[in-house]
């Protein structure tokens, strides 16, 4: 059976409205957690790193709820993801996510005007929210890849290593959205030389989980074909030069560089153009898990007329 070709067909519901809402919830909920690390850690001369990563949070994930209405079609449908959360990760995630936007925007008050001042002195209850948020913030970026493996038929998503991944790019495309901002805003080099440092480390486990993610998926019958579709098949360009190019092998010899100005800002953008395109590939790159059974293997093929998958025979492995 090792050497049957199993083609699927490819899933062409989710892509580049999904792709941006995953990417956006992904930088929302990296740099708020970075901007909380960096409160809880750093000591005062961090505080505008903080304040950069937490601000950031809730226009994110915000702006991506609405390429997520986008691609919904029928906007005054939305109140049904609030349904039976107790075995939809769509409502489990609705949940989740409007948690953080609460939290991240009590969390954003503590530092504008008409709150700042006796709330910004507060440092206890602003850490306090702060944990509390991170807590959300990090469901709200590994729901992601748990949504992808619950709601389709696809072995490339039903993976543990994905909301691994998930994760993993969105810190380092939290940080570098934090670095452009941080730059701009006069923040001292060497904070600037510390972010680098640190995101050049994700980048390196990034690549890392990356590898062994397509290694296991190409080695596993079931989802073969999903990894030759990425990486030597239509989806092979958004990859290799998307990707790995412009999301992790560029941005990662600036940052070992340590340059700054342009040369950070033009790095940071890429990573952050890599991370989009990092969900895009998973998506388009999915095809519907075939079955097999009693020797033979049965596809999911969808009819035009039919809501419902059907099943297609093909030769025995």
């Amino acid at each position: 059976m090792g050497s049957a070709k199993l083609d699927g067909q490819v899933q062409s519901e989710w892509r580049w409205l999904i792709a941006a809402y995953l990417f956006l919830a992904g930088v929302g909920g990296g740099a708020y957690m970075a901007g909380v690390i960096a409160d809880l850690t750093g000591g005062a001369e961090w505080m505008l790193v903080s304040k950069i990563g937490v601000f950031l949070g809730v226009p994110c994930v915000l702006i991506g709820t609405f390429f997520l209405l986008a691609d919904l079609g029928t906007p005054t449908h939305a109140w049904r993801v609030w349904m039976k959360p107790g075995t939809s990760w769509i409502a489990r995630g609705t949940i989740i996510i409007v948690i953080f936007m609460i939290l991240a925007a009590i969390h954003t008050a503590f530092w504008i005007w008409p709150f700042a001042g006796p709330l910004e002195a507060n440092e206890s209850a602003r850490h306090f929210i702060g944990v509390f948020g991170s807590i959300f913030a990090f469901l709200t970026v590994i729901y992601t890849g748990l949504l992808l493996g619950y709601s389709q038929p696809i072995a490339l998503w039903r993976t543990a290593l994905l909301p691994v991944l998930f994760f993993v790019s969105a810190v380092s495309t939290g940080l570098m959205a934090i670095m452009i901002i941080a730059q701009s805003m006069g923040v001292a080099v060497a904070q600037l030389d510390v972010m680098e440092n640190i995101d050049a480390v994700i980048l390196i486990f990034e690549l890392f989980v990356l590898i062994v993610y397509l290694y296991n998926a190409y080695r596993t019958l079931e989802s073969r074909p999903s990894a030759q579709r990425i990486l030597r098949g239509p989806v092979a360009s958004y990859f290799w030069l998307g990707v790995v190019m412009c999301g992790l092998a560029i941005p990662l010899i600036l940052e070992l560089l340590g340059r700054h100005g342009a040369i950070l800002t033009i790095g940071a953008l890429l990573g952050l153009f890599g991370g989009l395109c990092l969900r895009f590939t998973i998506l388009v790159g999915g095809i519907f898990t075939p079955i097999t059974a009693s020797g033979f293997v049965f596809a999911r093929v969808h009819r035009p007329k039919d809501p419902m998958p059907a099943m297609g025979k093909l030769p025995p492995c």
